[in-house]
């Protein structure tokens, strides 16, 4: 006997299917970039800085736009889900045919009762709808048309640097003025050993420079060079010098005499020369050898180091000197009175302590 709970269960069985697909259409983040953007470098200001060889040199440092890029990916994402109408109808029929398998199963006759085949077919009927919703379950991706990728400003990045234009500079620091030529990489054509006493590196406090390029006061520039990097950097110079700059230990006691001290201008009132020639009359070699230039009130020449380098038993050597001047300091030295004291010093400290003196007038005498 079918009951009418039976044909019911069917009947909504047979419209109704396990699973219900979705469809949607998707467009994803996909890989991300930054690009630096090397054509449109925006300079900061100049400044200075020293060089892995010690030298100066003027730059300025360069920021670059950057952009980030995000790809997209698209397509459409195809769900197949459980039909809950599905499960519901089995849930119903499960619990029918259970309720009703009872009914027959406590009859006093089970097996010829119909609630028993009708619970029991219903219960039979029921279980696949009521597992097969959840079976088979997935998400799917299907590749649509690629779009454009999405490209949004990022932070500017610095890219490097650049020299400056200019063609020379006159720098102001410790108390001293240095003049000179920028060539086209920026590089500046005086040491800063000039200054700084390469031989004597344990001590060499920060450089706090000021600089104005091209005589134009509207151009300057201002630079602070760590006394370490000086430090590291003298060995370099040292090595590319144009004397001997070696250093043995002290086995017998050097005698530098030292001989008149000569300053004049160049023919050209562009540079200062300064000479200074040295005999060791022994009875040892004498090391590291270099005059240190202390002059009140002139910038332009004072605070200099004139190398000498080493001089051996005997020889005799001549320190020279040549400081590139600004026009203003050329004006204010030429013909001047100058009070200047030299200041000997060696790798063991063997040097005369009288320092050298000269006073007297900066003229015009290439020969000096």
């Amino acid at each position: 006997m079918v009951t009418p709970w039976f044909r019911v269960t069917i009947a909504l069985a047979s419209i109704a299917a396990c699973h219900v697909i979705e469809r949607n259409e998707l467009v994803r983040p996909g890989t991300s970039e930054r690009v630096t953007l090397r054509d449109r470098p925006i300079a900061r200001r100049a400044t200075i800085a020293l060089t892995d060889t010690g030298k100066l040199r003027f730059v300025e440092p360069l920021d670059c736009p950057t952009e980030n890029i995000v790809s997209q990916t698209a397509g459409t994402e195809i769900l197949t889900k459980p039909n809950l109408a599905t499960f519901v109808v089995g849930i119903v029929a499960t619990s029918v045919g259970a309720i009703a398998a009872i009914r027959g199963l406590t009859d006093s006759d089970p097996g010829g009762s119909p609630f028993t085949y009708a619970g029991l077919g219903l219960v039979g009927a029921g279980l696949p709808f009521t597992i097969g919703p959840w079976l088979g379950n997935r998400t799917e991706l299907v590749p649509g048309a690629p779009r454009p990728s999405v490209r949004t400003p990022g932070p500017a990045e610095s890219c490097g640097e650049r020299p400056v234009n200019a063609k020379f500079a006159t720098l102001r620091a410790r108390g001293v003025e240095i003049h000179g030529t920028i060539d086209g990489d920026g590089v500046f054509s005086v040491s800063p050993y000039t200054v700084v006493d390469a031989f004597e590196t344990s001590t060499v406090a920060a450089w706090d420079i000021s600089a104005t390029l091209d005589g134009d006061r509207t151009k300057q520039v201002a630079a602070m060079i760590d006394g370490g990097s000086l430090a590291t950097r003298a060995r370099v110079f040292l090595l590319g010098a144009d004397f001997d700059a070696k250093i043995e230990p002290m086995r017998l006691v050097p005698g530098l005499v030292p001989s008149t001290f000569r300053i004049g201008m160049t023919a050209d009132a562009q540079h200062i020369r300064m000479v200074l020639p040295i005999k060791n009359d022994g009875p040892g070699p004498a090391w590291a050898v270099r005059a240190h230039v202390i002059a009140p009130g002139q910038p332009a020449i004072d605070g200099r180091v004139i190398y000498l380098g080493a001089i051996a038993k005997g020889a005799a050597r001549e320190g020279v000197l040549v400081i590139p001047i600004s026009p203003d300091a050329s004006g204010a030295l030429r013909n001047a009175a100058v009070d200047i004291s030299i200041e000997l010093r060696d790798a063991h400290g063997t040097a005369p302590s009288t320092p050298i003196r000269y006073r007297g007038p900066v003229i015009v005498d290439p020969t000096r």
